[in-house]
């Protein structure tokens, strides 16, 4: 990747850097609050999103890929609709469906 103010290549530490500064101004287009934290050498960012009447999701994303997302089940919900949730999260995650019981 190139500098275009530059005209010269990047240094692999730049080319993450703007990578995940790209990644965060995409996520704060969708209306996240999204930031980027640099600890010990390390990037990664946080996005959070809060839904009115609900608490907040997030999600974590490390230069390296390593991503979290954390949210919260509504109250009251049952295991099932928990499972349900969970299980789709993690077949769009992975782009595959996962067995049903």
């Amino acid at each position: 990747m190139t500098d275009p103010s530059l005209g010269s290549p990047l240094t692999p530490g730049e080319e993450t850097a703007s990578r995940m500064r790209a990644i965060a101004a995409e996520l704060a287009a969708h209306g996240l609050s999204a930031r980027l934290h640099d600890t010990r050498g390390t990037l990664d960012l946080t996005a959070t999103v809060h839904p009115p009447g609900q608490r907040e999701a997030e999600i974590v994303i490390d230069e390296d890929g390593y991503t979290e997302l954390r949210y919260w089940n509504e109250p009251g919900a049952g295991p099932a609709q928990i499972s349900a949730v969970a299980l789709h999260l993690l077949a769009a995650a992975t782009g595959r469906q996962l067995p049903t019981a």
